[in-house]
C-alpha cells in the first residue's frame, strides 16, 4: 500500500479511504461467494459501525441479508474477546481448541498452556 500511495500522492485522503473500503467490501464478497451458498452474512468488529462499508457489502452481495452479530447475541465489538475466552475455556477444560477440517491442522490439540504463578503469602 505504501508503495502505491507514494506514486499517488496527489490523491485526496477521502479517495484513498473510499478505495480501501471498496477493496474491503469486494474482498469480503468474493470470500463469501467462494464459501458457498448462504442466506446471510453476519458481520462483526469495527466494520459494523461503518455504514458505507455495510452498504457496499449489500451492493456486492444483493442476495444476502447483511446482519451485525448483535442480531445473534454477540456484541460486534466483543467477538474477538469472546473467541479467545472460548479458546481459554477449552484449554482449561483439557479439550482441543481447533477443528482440523476447519484449520487444516493434522489433528486436534489443546491450544496454549496454563502456568501457575508464584504463591504469595500475605502477613
Amino acid at each position: 500500500l505504501d508503495a502505491h500511495l507514494r506514486h499517488a500522492s496527489k490523491l485526496a485522503a477521502a479517495d484513498v479511504q473510499a478505495t480501501l473500503c471498496e477493496l474491503t467490501a469486494v474482498s469480503i464478497a468474493q470470500a463469501a461467494r467462494k464459501a458457498g451458498h448462504a442466506a446471510r452474512l453476519i458481520v462483526c468488529g469495527g466494520g459494523t459501525h461503518n455504514a458505507h462499508l455495510i452498504r457496499r457489502l449489500g451492493a456486492h452481495l444483493p442476495n444476502l441479508s447483511i446482519e451485525p452479530s448483535s442480531m445473534h447475541g454477540i456484541d460486534p465489538d466483543f467477538v474477538e474477546a469472546t473467541g479467545f475466552a472460548w479458546l481459554a475455556s477449552r484449554t482449561l477444560a483439557g479439550k482441543a481448541g481447533n477443528i482440523p477440517s476447519v484449520t487444516g491442522a493434522r489433528h486436534s490439540v489443546i491450544l496454549g498452556a496454563v502456568y501457575a504463578g508464584p504463591v504469595v503469602t500475605r502477613l
